[in-house]
């Protein structure tokens, strides 16, 4: 992955660095409406050649970040079918039905109290 970005503010060697998000609707944002904040700022450690107002290219492993959708996803889907599952087995659809949500909403709840093994990020002069 590779994103440009335009350093805002630096503190010792931790940099924010806003960044565009892509549009999800090939540039033509009056089709869907969601494009009015594209951009967010991200906190990252820099090397000292870096200064407030750069230009600076972001490098990150598509691997690492692929494994990181894949775990959250699939730990969710994993946890709809099991409540689905358990809700049946005890007798009634309903029960199915709340068990799944309320599985979900656990497991997003872990999801957010356990902080994620980020990969490694790239900051490059430009």
């Amino acid at each position: 992955m590779e994103k440009i970005g335009k350093v805002s503010k630096i503190s010792g060697n931790i940099a924010e660095i806003i960044i565009t998000r892509d549009s999800a609707c090939g540039e033509n944002c009056a089709a869907c409406g969601l494009c009015q904040n594209r951009e967010f700022t991200v906190t990252l450690a820099v090397s000292d050649d870096i200064q407030t107002g750069d230009t600076v290219r972001l490098l990150a492993e598509d691997k690492g970040i692929l494994r990181l959708s894949a775990v959250g996803y699939l730990s969710l889907t994993v946890l709809l079918f099991l409540g689905a599952i358990l809700g049946t087995l005890l007798g009634s659809e309903w029960l199915a039905f709340l068990l799944s949500i309320l599985f979900v909403l656990l497991g997003v709840a872990v999801l957010k109290l356990i902080p994620p093994k980020t990969p490694q990020i790239r900051v490059e002069k430009l």
